[in-house]
């Protein structure tokens, strides 16, 4: 209740609520009697909160501080239908609602001695607010963050990606998503939704370095993770730490391939040379395959978009090796392609 009065006086609640009391002994306004009713509130002495906070919009029935303070002690009396009566009438005339449902939503927290029904209230208070068209960023991540909370994992996805154009937002929500994928999807799947997750959010090198990750050591899919680190690195190129792994998941790959088997396992030596930095022994790798034509020989590349959508937009030391080591076909040879399930 302390957020609805003003700072100067929420202070001096909070700091001598008796002097507060003795100094609104004739309160005449709606605000002076809340003012009141929240000191008393602050005392303890709450079998007199809830007179006052009545008295108070009998004063103003638009008072809406009061109608959310009747809400929150309706819910911690588990009156959920009056609770409900009251939060929807503050939400009608507050101007301010989306706010002020943030404030309610942190008071439940505290209030209410079940963790399990302060969520539950929360999220049908944000998904009232919703209803009444008064929904803002803040109350849609905050409303996906709640539901991921409470595991309920699927329904958080649209709020949390609601946000994501949001420059204060999308990093936190973009990290929710991230894990929520992991949890909800695997393989090809999920690095399907993340590259698609990763198109709507500008903080993509957290993204693709968890998806390098997942793909490193619980898919033991060495090339993936590898692509993963470098697009990571791209995001973020004054991090260490990312090329870092981007050069130990090439090694790592290079050492257990050791000698090329054909087409297939020469390709991925040439890449895990060309991320790891040795583009000398890359561009070998690169002669032994007159298989392969760019962009043709990726466009179709599994998983499906990571090579179309990404890499083969890369205009760094990825996009510009693959250019010039296969970008032109001079002798007007007939190609043979490598299949998008090789690569």
């Amino acid at each position: 209740m302390l957020q609805w009065v003003g700072q100067s006086l929420r202070d001096r609640i909070k700091s001598n609520p008796d002097e507060v009391v003795a100094e609104l002994n004739a309160p005449q306004t709606a605000d002076e009697f809340f003012a009141l009713a929240v000191a008393y509130d602050q005392l303890g002495k709450r079998k007199y909160t809830e007179s006052l906070l009545r008295t108070a919009l009998q004063k103003n029935l638009c008072h809406f501080p009061s109608l959310y303070s009747m809400a929150l002690k309706s819910f911690e009396k588990s009156l959920e239908r009056t609770g409900k009566n009251y939060f929807r009438r503050a939400i009608r005339l507050d101007p301010d609602a989306s706010k002020n449902t943030l404030s309610f939503q942190k008071e439940l927290k505290f209030s209410l001695s079940s963790y399990e029904d302060a969520g539950r209230f929360g999220v049908w208070c944000l998904k009232e607010l919703e209803a009444f068209k008064k929904a803002s960023a803040e109350t849609e991540f905050q409303l996906g963050r709640t539901l991921f909370e409470q595991s309920r994992l699927k329904e958080a996805i649209p709020y949390l990606r609601d946000v994501l154009s949001n420059k204060e937002m999308a990093s936190e929500a973009t990290e929710y998503l991230s894990y929520i994928y992991e949890h909800l999807y695997r393989g090809d799947e999920l690095i399907l939704k993340t590259l698609e997750l990763a198109q709507e959010t500008p903080e993509r090198s957290d993204l693709f370095f968890n998806l390098a990750m997942v793909c490193q050591h619980d898919q033991k899919r060495l090339d993936l993770s590898m692509h993963f680190f470098y697009l990571a690195t791209r995001e973020d190129p004054q991090d260490p730490g990312l090329r870092f792994s981007l050069e130990q998941a090439a090694l790592e790959l290079i050492s257990q391939l050791n000698r090329a088997k054909g087409d297939h396992e020469t390709f991925l030596l040439m890449l895990a040379h060309l991320y790891q930095g040795s583009l000398g022994v890359a561009k070998r790798y690169a002669s032994e395959l007159s298989a392969v034509k760019y962009p043709e020989s990726f466009q179709t590349a599994d998983p499906f978009g990571l090579w179309n959508n990404w890499l083969l937009k890369d205009e760094g030391p990825l996009g510009m090796s693959l250019k010039h080591w296969f970008g032109v076909d001079k002798d007007k040879k007939t190609v043979r392609y490598i299949s998008s399930k090789q690569i």
